[in-house]
């Protein structure tokens, strides 16, 4: 019994560890502001567009990282454009898809370009 009890515990541990710190890893990767490290992924998180394989990407940092800009190519080989705009809620607007949002700690924008097939994120950061 006592082996056991010893084993549970290990086990609930090792849990809890690992679930801790896959916590303390995504609210890193919320709280950058800057086009550095885990970019897309922080703009995954502020705004719940999924940004899919990229060709190419370009991000600007504007007024002491309150402000960031994101442009991708996307790489569409694999991309079904229809289930991804449904999916991402885009909406047609003047010409390119738009799919806009505001929180308590973020605004942003963003167009797709399916021409082009370029992805523009554009993200302000309330701090």
């Amino acid at each position: 019994m006592k082996k056991f009890l010893i084993v549970l515990s290990s086990i609930t541990f090792f849990i809890l560890l690992f679930m801790g710190s896959f916590r303390l890893l995504t609210k890193h990767i919320y709280s950058r502001t800057d086009c550095e490290a885990f970019n897309i992924d922080n703009i995954e998180l502020r705004t719940g567009i999924d940004v899919p394989a990229v060709i190419e990407s370009g991000c600007e940092c504007f007024i002491s990282g309150n402000i960031k800009t994101a442009k991708f190519t996307l790489d569409v080989e694999n991309l079904d454009f229809e289930r991804y705009v449904s999916r991402n809620k885009f909406e047609w607007v003047e010409g390119e898809y738009r799919n806009s949002g505001e929180r308590d700690d973020t605004a942003w924008a963003s167009t797709l370009n399916l021409e082009t097939k370029e992805l523009t994120v554009f993200i302000e950061y309330k701090l």
